[in-house]
């Protein structure tokens, strides 16, 4: 039995597919032994932790909002970048010289901020509000009219260190409620091949009851190894296409 189900060539994918299907075409069999379901409900017990553990290995929900978030926040600077220095070369001296002001605080901080690391561009960031939030900095951008663009940066920022608070919760809520799915395989396989060992045992003393469900059971995991196999030959030969001459 243990050659039925595979460990090696199988991902954690294939898994829970092949046991989800496994626990639906034996659920019936719970009714008619007690042992037998005894051991099911075991099974189902490790086979719902591994997809809970799973599911908590994939991308945050929060991700796709940071990104968002983290664009809203850059063309906000760039905004309020390129104005005041669209102003700062203003043929109106009085103008070009606030907004030259504004501008050498700007370049000191970083005028391509942007293109850096999330931590790093929200360290820029409050360097510059710090500086911004003086007041006879906000005298200069009032007088210039450009206070709703420092403004909307200011609150694209605020936005985007929600999220990232946002998601930095779920990662922790996730680490300390959650355990690695691989492990969980490991424990799971074994579980899952006494299961159908039972059933084979079953099958062979009361055929006309469990020999169907043991054929369609048998048919789920070699339909499984099949595109497993096939998967991994894909990959194997992949590996020799690009290797060197």
């Amino acid at each position: 039995m243990e050659k039925l189900i595979i460990p090696s060539i199988l991902t954690v994918s294939d898994v829970i597919n092949l046991a989800d299907n496994i626990l639906k075409i034996t659920l019936p069999c719970t009714e008619l032994d007690a042992k037998f379901s005894n051991l099911y409900n075991r099974n189902k017990q490790i086979f719902d932790r591994l997809v809970k553990n799973q599911k908590s290995s994939l991308k945050s929900e929060f991700t796709e909002d940071l990104v968002q978030g983290d664009k809203n926040r850059d063309l906000a600077f760039i905004c309020l970048r390129d104005v005041i220095g669209g102003i700062s070369v203003s043929i109106i001296p009085e103008m070009a010289d606030k907004a030259t002001k504004l501008n050498s605080i700007i370049e000191k901080v970083g005028k391509n901020l942007f293109r850096l690391s999330y931590k790093t561009e929200s360290a820029l960031l409050l360097t510059l509000f710090v500086e911004f939030d003086k007041p006879e900095n906000q005298q200069l951008l009032t007088e210039l009219g450009i206070l709703l663009y420092y403004v909307s940066l200011k609150e694209a920022q605020a936005s985007f260190e929600e999220v990232s608070s946002q998601k930095s919760t779920e990662k922790t809520l996730q680490n300390n409620d959650s355990e690695a799915a691989t492990l969980v395989v490991v424990e799971l396989i074994p579980a899952f091949t006494g299961l159908v060992a039972m059933l084979q045992l079953y099958a062979e003393l009361e055929p006309e009851i469990y020999s169907e469900i043991y054929g369609l059971v048998v048919t789920r995991i070699t339909e499984t190894n099949t595109v497993a196999r096939a998967r991994k030959t894909r990959k194997q030969n992949q590996k020799e296409e690009v290797k060197p001459a």
